[in-house]
């Protein structure tokens, strides 16, 4: 199989086991370099997209199981829709670097994994996938993916981003509630989502322009309404930046960055659970992890 029929699968194909497909260690060689552009993913009826808002449970009430299963339910969205975009990024930008593509099929097959671990714990609380309206945030963002940089901009340093503060809250919270498994299980994706953070910025950084700092050409390659907000939790915890190989200027700006949404977290949530005071690790990962 060639990658470009292998991420054809993933977005086309209509279930989830399809989807969970995990990438092969040996590929037939690529005949065709014409950029391929799917503008909606293969899905079934069950796991269709949804203008309905459904809220994430507040932090406080997760010592209900049923409120982690929803809670788990709408991260396992985002693994789904980020298996779909790395896929769909390999067929757009089929002229990138190949290690920009290796780093692609190995952040898809993490994803996988993250996903499955989704599903089995939400299983555990009561929760099927599809059971709750799925949004599409990510795949929203299609127009502004005109280049491989904007590419890594809004989904690796962005989103994935974001969810290195997002992980680290939740892990923290679920084990405030004695609920280590899904805290391990959220540690196990924080430390993932390192690795992608790095491989992301390797696909940015190769396009800083001479004189210009990390943080300008970020804002030159997002669209508004999508804002550096997009980039951070509510919660923003610069170290796990640091761990991901950001430039210190860069975590700098994000983290004085404000705007209407600024401050709306909890305060007495984030006080009661003491977030923020520390960093929780599984592995001992740092910035100069190598094999990424």
């Amino acid at each position: 199989m060639k990658i470009s029929e292998y991420a054809k699968h993933l977005l086309l194909a209509p279930n989830l086991e399809d989807k969970l497909l995990p990438p092969s260690r040996q590929w037939e060689e690529e005949t065709e370099f014409t950029a391929l552009r799917i503008e909606t993913p293969g899905r079934s009826t069950k796991f269709q997209f949804s203008d309905k808002k459904v809220k994430i449970p507040r932090l406080e009430h997760l010592g209900l199981e049923s409120n982690r299963g929803l809670s788990l339910h709408h991260f396992a969205n985002h693994e789904l829709m980020a298996i779909e975009l790395f896929a769909w990024a390999l067929l757009a930008f089929p002229l990138a670097p190949k290690s920009i593509r290796n780093g692609f099929l190995k952040t898809i097959e993490e994803e996988q994994t993250h996903l499955k671990l989704y599903l089995q714990r939400m299983r555990e609380f009561g929760i099927d996938f599809g059971d709750i309206p799925l949004n599409y945030i990510f795949w929203k963002q299609l127009g502004q993916f005109g280049s491989l940089e904007s590419f890594s901009a809004v989904m690796s340093i962005s989103f994935e981003g974001a969810n290195l503060d997002y992980a680290q809250v939740y892990a923290q919270v679920f084990s405030y509630f004695g609920d280590q498994l899904t805290s391990d299980i959220m540690l196990t994706i924080f430390e993932d989502e390192v690795k992608h953070v790095k491989r992301g910025l390797r696909a940015f950084e190769r396009s800083v322009p001479d004189n210009t700092n990390h943080w300008d050409h970020y804002l030159s390659l997002i669209q508004f309404p999508f804002t550096p907000r997009r980039a951070k939790g509510y919660l923003y915890l610069p170290e796990t930046r640091s761990l991901a190989g950001m430039d210190s200027e860069f975590i700098q700006s994000l983290g004085n960055y404000e705007d209407e949404y600024t401050g709306r977290v909890n305060l007495e949530s984030v006080k009661k659970f003491g977030l923020g005071e520390t960093i929780l690790r599984k592995n001992r990962l740092d910035s100069h992890s190598p094999n990424l």
